[in-house]
Protein backbone atom coordinates (compact mmCIF):
# COMPACT_ATOMS: atom_id res chain seq x y z
CA UNK A 1 0.00 0.00 0.00
CA UNK A 2 2.83 2.38 0.85
CA UNK A 3 4.43 1.66 -2.54
CA UNK A 4 1.18 2.54 -4.33
CA UNK A 5 0.81 5.70 -2.27
CA UNK A 6 4.35 6.77 -3.13
CA UNK A 7 3.60 6.29 -6.81
CA UNK A 8 0.43 8.39 -6.51
CA UNK A 9 2.28 11.16 -4.67
CA UNK A 10 5.10 11.08 -7.22
CA UNK A 11 2.65 11.29 -10.13
CA UNK A 12 0.82 14.16 -8.41
CA UNK A 13 4.05 16.13 -7.96
CA UNK A 14 5.05 15.44 -11.55
CA UNK A 15 1.73 16.69 -12.89
CA UNK A 16 1.71 19.68 -10.55
CA UNK A 17 5.16 20.79 -11.71
CA UNK A 18 3.91 20.77 -15.27
CA UNK A 19 0.68 22.72 -14.63
CA UNK A 20 -1.53 19.75 -15.48
CA UNK A 21 -4.32 20.64 -13.05
CA UNK A 22 -4.89 24.29 -14.04
CA UNK A 23 -4.75 23.33 -17.71
CA UNK A 24 -7.35 20.62 -17.12
CA UNK A 25 -9.53 23.16 -15.32
CA UNK A 26 -9.20 25.58 -18.22
CA UNK A 27 -10.11 22.78 -20.64
CA UNK A 28 -13.24 21.95 -18.62
CA UNK A 29 -14.23 25.61 -18.84
CA UNK A 30 -13.92 25.50 -22.62
CA UNK A 31 -16.13 22.43 -22.91
CA UNK A 32 -18.58 23.81 -20.37
CA UNK A 33 -19.02 27.05 -22.28
CA UNK A 34 -19.14 25.15 -25.57
CA UNK A 35 -21.89 22.81 -24.35
CA UNK A 36 -23.77 25.75 -22.85
CA UNK A 37 -23.68 27.56 -26.16
CA UNK A 38 -24.85 24.48 -28.04
CA UNK A 39 -27.76 23.94 -25.64
CA UNK A 40 -28.97 27.54 -25.76
CA UNK A 41 -28.58 28.01 -29.52
CA UNK A 42 -29.33 24.40 -30.51
CA UNK A 43 -26.48 24.70 -33.02
CA UNK A 44 -22.86 23.49 -33.18
CA UNK A 45 -21.40 26.59 -34.79
CA UNK A 46 -18.00 26.34 -33.13
CA UNK A 47 -17.52 22.57 -33.30
CA UNK A 48 -13.93 23.18 -34.44
CA UNK A 49 -12.94 24.67 -31.06
CA UNK A 50 -12.99 21.41 -29.05
CA UNK A 51 -11.34 19.62 -31.96
CA UNK A 52 -8.55 22.19 -32.16
CA UNK A 53 -8.17 22.02 -28.40
CA UNK A 54 -7.82 18.24 -28.60
CA UNK A 55 -5.03 18.72 -31.16
CA UNK A 56 -3.44 21.29 -28.85
CA UNK A 57 -3.38 18.72 -26.03
CA UNK A 58 -1.34 16.26 -28.10
CA UNK A 59 2.03 18.10 -27.94
CA UNK A 60 1.53 18.65 -24.21
CA UNK A 61 0.89 14.93 -23.67
CA UNK A 62 3.92 14.04 -25.80
CA UNK A 63 6.05 16.41 -23.72
CA UNK A 64 4.81 14.78 -20.51
CA UNK A 65 5.76 11.39 -21.94
CA UNK A 66 9.21 12.73 -22.77
CA UNK A 67 9.60 14.14 -19.27
CA UNK A 68 8.52 10.84 -17.71
CA UNK A 69 11.00 8.89 -19.82
CA UNK A 70 13.77 11.36 -19.07
CA UNK A 71 13.01 11.27 -15.36
CA UNK A 72 13.05 7.47 -15.25
CA UNK A 73 15.97 6.90 -17.66
CA UNK A 74 18.01 10.10 -18.14
CA UNK A 75 20.55 8.39 -20.38
CA UNK A 76 17.97 6.97 -22.76
CA UNK A 77 18.08 9.98 -25.10
CA UNK A 78 17.20 7.78 -28.06
CA UNK A 79 13.84 6.95 -26.42
CA UNK A 80 12.89 10.62 -26.80
CA UNK A 81 13.26 10.77 -30.58
CA UNK A 82 9.81 9.50 -31.59
CA UNK A 83 7.75 11.36 -28.96
CA UNK A 84 9.94 14.41 -29.58
CA UNK A 85 9.23 14.30 -33.30
CA UNK A 86 5.50 13.96 -32.68
CA UNK A 87 5.64 16.81 -30.18
CA UNK A 88 7.28 19.12 -32.72
CA UNK A 89 4.88 18.02 -35.44
CA UNK A 90 1.75 18.84 -33.42
CA UNK A 91 3.03 21.86 -31.48
CA UNK A 92 1.74 24.45 -34.01
CA UNK A 93 -1.80 23.19 -33.34
CA UNK A 94 -1.62 24.63 -29.83
CA UNK A 95 -0.67 28.07 -31.15
CA UNK A 96 -3.08 27.80 -34.08
CA UNK A 97 -6.12 28.31 -31.83
CA UNK A 98 -5.21 32.00 -31.57
CA UNK A 99 -6.23 32.41 -35.21
CA UNK A 100 -9.75 31.09 -34.59
CA UNK A 101 -10.78 34.63 -33.68
CA UNK A 102 -11.37 35.19 -37.40
CA UNK A 103 -14.65 33.29 -36.91
CA UNK A 104 -15.88 35.76 -34.31
CA UNK A 105 -18.93 37.65 -35.49
CA UNK A 106 -22.29 38.77 -34.14
CA UNK A 107 -24.85 35.96 -34.18
CA UNK A 108 -28.46 36.56 -33.10
CA UNK A 109 -28.87 33.41 -31.01
CA UNK A 110 -25.92 34.10 -28.65
CA UNK A 111 -24.51 37.39 -27.28
CA UNK A 112 -21.31 38.58 -28.91
CA UNK A 113 -19.52 38.75 -25.55
CA UNK A 114 -20.24 35.06 -24.91
CA UNK A 115 -18.60 33.93 -28.15
CA UNK A 116 -15.67 36.26 -27.49
CA UNK A 117 -15.23 34.73 -24.04
CA UNK A 118 -15.46 31.19 -25.40
CA UNK A 119 -12.76 31.87 -27.97
CA UNK A 120 -10.60 33.70 -25.44
CA UNK A 121 -10.58 30.85 -22.91
CA UNK A 122 -9.92 28.36 -25.73
CA UNK A 123 -7.00 30.42 -27.05
CA UNK A 124 -5.70 30.89 -23.49
CA UNK A 125 -5.74 27.13 -22.94
CA UNK A 126 -4.02 26.44 -26.25
CA UNK A 127 -1.28 28.96 -25.55
CA UNK A 128 -0.59 27.45 -22.14
CA UNK A 129 -0.52 23.94 -23.59
CA UNK A 130 2.08 25.18 -26.07
CA UNK A 131 4.35 27.14 -23.75
CA UNK A 132 4.29 24.60 -20.93
CA UNK A 133 5.12 21.78 -23.31
CA UNK A 134 7.94 23.84 -24.82
CA UNK A 135 9.25 24.57 -21.33
CA UNK A 136 9.22 20.85 -20.53
CA UNK A 137 11.10 19.90 -23.69
CA UNK A 138 13.55 22.78 -23.36
CA UNK A 139 14.38 21.65 -19.84
CA UNK A 140 15.18 18.19 -21.20
CA UNK A 141 17.36 19.67 -23.94
CA UNK A 142 19.11 21.82 -21.34
CA UNK A 143 20.00 18.76 -19.28
CA UNK A 144 21.89 17.36 -22.27
CA UNK A 145 23.46 20.38 -23.96
CA UNK A 146 23.26 23.30 -21.52
CA UNK A 147 21.25 26.48 -21.14
CA UNK A 148 22.56 28.46 -24.12
CA UNK A 149 21.91 25.76 -26.70
CA UNK A 150 18.55 24.99 -25.16
CA UNK A 151 17.46 28.58 -25.67
CA UNK A 152 18.61 28.41 -29.27
CA UNK A 153 16.50 25.28 -29.58
CA UNK A 154 13.47 27.07 -28.10
CA UNK A 155 13.83 30.02 -30.49
CA UNK A 156 14.02 27.70 -33.50
CA UNK A 157 10.95 25.79 -32.33
CA UNK A 158 9.00 29.02 -31.84
CA UNK A 159 9.94 30.12 -35.36
CA UNK A 160 8.90 26.77 -36.81
CA UNK A 161 5.61 26.96 -34.91
CA UNK A 162 4.85 30.38 -36.38
CA UNK A 163 5.55 28.93 -39.81
CA UNK A 164 3.37 25.92 -39.01
CA UNK A 165 0.44 28.15 -38.07
CA UNK A 166 0.79 29.90 -41.42
CA UNK A 167 0.67 26.53 -43.20
CA UNK A 168 -2.49 25.63 -41.31
CA UNK A 169 -4.38 28.92 -41.56
CA UNK A 170 -3.45 30.03 -45.08
CA UNK A 171 -2.71 26.76 -46.89
CA UNK A 172 -4.99 24.50 -44.79
CA UNK A 173 -2.32 21.85 -44.21
CA UNK A 174 -2.67 19.55 -41.19
CA UNK A 175 0.15 18.18 -39.05
CA UNK A 176 -0.41 14.63 -40.26
CA UNK A 177 -0.11 15.74 -43.89
CA UNK A 178 3.64 15.70 -43.35
CA UNK A 179 3.37 11.93 -43.48
CA UNK A 180 0.92 11.70 -46.39
CA UNK A 181 2.19 14.51 -48.66
CA UNK A 182 5.59 15.84 -47.49
CA UNK A 183 6.55 17.09 -50.97
CA UNK A 184 3.32 19.08 -51.28
CA UNK A 185 3.93 20.79 -47.96
CA UNK A 186 7.55 21.50 -48.85
CA UNK A 187 6.54 23.06 -52.17
CA UNK A 188 3.82 25.26 -50.66
CA UNK A 189 5.88 26.28 -47.64
CA UNK A 190 8.78 27.60 -49.71
CA UNK A 191 6.67 30.03 -51.73
CA UNK A 192 6.77 32.94 -49.23
CA UNK A 193 10.53 32.55 -48.84
CA UNK A 194 11.17 32.45 -52.58
CA UNK A 195 8.85 35.38 -53.34
CA UNK A 196 8.78 37.48 -50.14
CA UNK A 197 7.64 40.67 -51.90
CA UNK A 198 4.51 39.15 -53.43
CA UNK A 199 3.81 37.32 -50.16
CA UNK A 200 4.31 40.28 -47.83
CA UNK A 201 1.02 39.65 -46.02
CA UNK A 202 1.98 36.05 -45.31
CA UNK A 203 5.44 37.06 -44.12
CA UNK A 204 3.79 39.66 -41.88
CA UNK A 205 1.46 37.00 -40.48
CA UNK A 206 4.36 34.72 -39.61
CA UNK A 207 6.37 37.54 -38.05
CA UNK A 208 3.43 38.75 -35.96
CA UNK A 209 2.45 35.36 -34.59
CA UNK A 210 6.02 34.20 -34.07
CA UNK A 211 6.72 37.35 -32.06
CA UNK A 212 3.52 36.78 -30.09
CA UNK A 213 4.59 33.24 -29.24
CA UNK A 214 8.08 34.45 -28.34
CA UNK A 215 6.90 37.18 -25.98
CA UNK A 216 4.39 34.82 -24.35
CA UNK A 217 7.05 32.18 -23.78
CA UNK A 218 9.60 34.67 -22.47
CA UNK A 219 6.99 35.99 -20.05
CA UNK A 220 6.27 32.48 -18.79
CA UNK A 221 9.98 31.73 -18.45
CA UNK A 222 10.53 35.00 -16.59
CA UNK A 223 7.70 34.32 -14.14
CA UNK A 224 8.79 30.72 -13.67
CA UNK A 225 12.59 30.63 -13.45
CA UNK A 226 13.94 28.10 -15.90
CA UNK A 227 15.63 25.17 -14.22
CA UNK A 228 15.90 21.68 -15.63
CA UNK A 229 15.91 20.24 -12.11
CA UNK A 230 12.12 20.79 -12.13
CA UNK A 231 11.83 17.56 -14.07
CA UNK A 232 13.65 15.52 -11.40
Amino acid sequence: MSRLWQMIVSAHKFLSRNLFYPIVLSTFLVFGYFVGRAVVSNRLIFWFLPWNLFLAWLPYLFSLLMAAIHQARPRWWWALIIPGGLWLLFLPNAFYIMTDFIHLTQRPEIPYWYDAGLMAITAWTGIFLAIVSLHIVQSIVQSYVGTTVSWGFALVVIGLSGYGVYLGRFLRWNSWDVLSDPLGIAYDSLSPLINPVTNADKIGFMVMYTSLFLVTYLTYAWLRPFNHTEQK
